[in-house]
């Protein structure tokens, strides 16, 4: 083989496990990023002390947080967001098609509302953080 074809060739290899190397290193810190994210909502509802509402019926913020860790768990291989985690998980009962709510000193509002304010001010400490 002609050594330019050979050089091209070394190149291109080169080239080519470099971009995969960082492709893969880029995703594997967007998950990581989107874990901790996620990580973060779960513990805001946790933490709340808020009164989350389910099918009609009122569960404090501990209990709310355990049940969207459990439909994390089974949604996990469908979430590549924070925002599909609030869709999949924190929006809605999966049996009745129910809105989530949160009942918040000022009003009752939709869960999936409640923590995109919440992603939203957290996303913003990130970058100005």
């Amino acid at each position: 083989m002609p050594k330019n074809v050979t050089v091209t060739l070394w190149c291109l290899t080169v080239f080519l496990l470099f971009s995969a190397t960082y492709f893969v290193g880029r995703v594997k810190a967007e998950s990581d990023s989107t874990q901790q994210t996620i990580q973060f909502l779960i513990g805001t509802v946790s933490h709340s002390n808020l009164v989350f509402v389910r099918n009609g019926k009122s569960y404090n913020s501990t209990e709310a947080a355990e049940h969207i860790r459990e439909k994390y768990d089974y949604f996990r291989s469908r979430i590549e967001t924070p925002q599909d985690f609030i869709r999949l998980c924190a929006s809605k009962s999966l049996l009745s098609g129910k809105h989530y709510l949160v009942v918040t000193a000022q009003s009752t509002i939709p869960t999936a509302k409640w923590l995109e304010q919440k992603l939203a001010e957290y996303l913003e400490t990130q970058h100005h953080g």
